[in-house]
């Protein structure tokens, strides 16, 4: 390189340094960015409050990340958090270990249309979660949410709510004012009753996408009793989508067979299987099984390759309540899969193995 183009070079970086790469005021400039940062417009400039917000997400966490860039995969757009991906899911794109809560600075994110938390341990979402007034997308399953904030209508450009597979109880009136809501997945959770006013919700409750997924889905529950009629009649009352990567529905029916009240103890239902705890594990997890009659049951884990790699059970058990613990500490870290197989049915539950 001649000595007039080195020196363009440098006039052009010194001249960026004082005067074009200078941020507004409550932004900050940062030009040396990891890979799983994509800037959908703007330059390198970063609202303050948005990187509070994944400080303290890392911070209250102990997540292993050097500063607020390395967290999940992060998309911006002037200078503002889009979208935010920090699903557990064991690879690169989402976070390297467990969220177990959110900051009250999330709320800073007031940007943000995209949020991606699945396979996390979040029970509880802050109550500044209602400042994310321009969220679009929120995928929060298989996490242990037991509840949602009251006033859930202030996500009010919400289009996509994916809350499955979680622990929720209750959901709030405010449901029924997102009207810009398309697709409502609550399968697999605690619900028993829902709020009347759910019917007035401008949703297609039977019907599916192009890509063969449901716009609405709530299998997996105790809905047995008092429900609204669009749910009731709905197509997919029953129904859920496989547990691991959404890839196709499944029978899931609601949970009504209820114990006689002179009956002993809590007798469960034909069977029911709590997910894996922990998980993400280091290096052991258990998985508890209630059955309601004496049977076979099988317990697998399999590789992500398919290859049986230990057996947990292959025995008649009694009915009542079963605990089943897997030690995987010879084994490295990654997904495995963990079958049930009874006389009737089969289940898959996922687990990591993070060491």
């Amino acid at each position: 390189m001649n000595r007039s183009i080195q020196y363009i070079l440098v006039l052009f970086s010194l001249i960026c340094e004082s005067l074009i790469c200078q941020c507004e005021e409550g932004f900050t400039y940062n030009n040396t960015l990891p890979n799983n940062i994509n800037i959908l417009l703007g330059d390198s400039c970063f609202y303050n409050e948005d990187l509070e917000g994944l400080a303290d997400l890392i911070s209250i966490n102990n997540l292993e990340y050097d500063n607020a860039f390395g967290i999940g995969t992060q998309s911006w757009f002037n200078g503002r958090l889009k979208i935010l991906v920090a699903g557990n899911y064991g690879n690169s794109s989402g976070v390297n270990d467990t969220i177990f809560s959110l900051p009250e600075s999330i709320g800073n994110w007031t940007g943000l249309s995209g949020l991606y938390l699945e396979w996390n341990r979040i029970s509880s979402l802050p109550s500044s979660f209602e400042n994310l007034k321009e969220l679009r997308s929120l995928y929060i399953s298989n996490n242990i949410l037991e509840g949602v904030i009251e006033n859930l209508d202030s996500l009010s450009n919400l289009k996509y709510l994916d809350l499955g597979y979680n622990k929720i109880n209750e959901l709030p009136i405010s449901i029924c004012s997102l009207t810009e809501l398309q697709y409502l997945w609550l399968f697999n959770n605690n619900l028993s009753s829902l709020p009347e006013c759910m019917c007035d919700m401008n949703i297609d409750w039977s019907s599916d996408d192009s890509a063969w997924f449901p716009f609405f889905a709530i299998g997996g529950n105790s809905l047995c009793e008092n429900i609204p009629e669009c749910i009731s009649n709905s197509e997919n009352f029953n129904i859920s989508l496989d547990q691991f990567y959404y890839s196709f529905q499944i029978d899931s029916p609601q949970e009504c067979d209820f114990a006689s009240i002179n009956d002993l103890g809590n007798i469960p239902y034909e069977i029911k299987i709590e997910n894996p705890y922990p998980n993400p594990f280091n290096p052991k997890t258990s998985i508890r099984i209630d059955l309601k009659k004496s049977g076979m049951v099988e317990i697998l884990i399999y590789d992500l390759k398919g290859s049986l790699i230990q057996i947990l059970n292959d025995q008649k058990l009694d009915a009542g309540e079963h605990t089943f613990n897997w030690d995987a500490g010879n084994y490295s870290n990654g997904v495995y899969l963990m079958k049930i197989n009874t006389t009737k049915k089969t289940f898959v539950k996922k687990v990591i193995l993070m060491k």
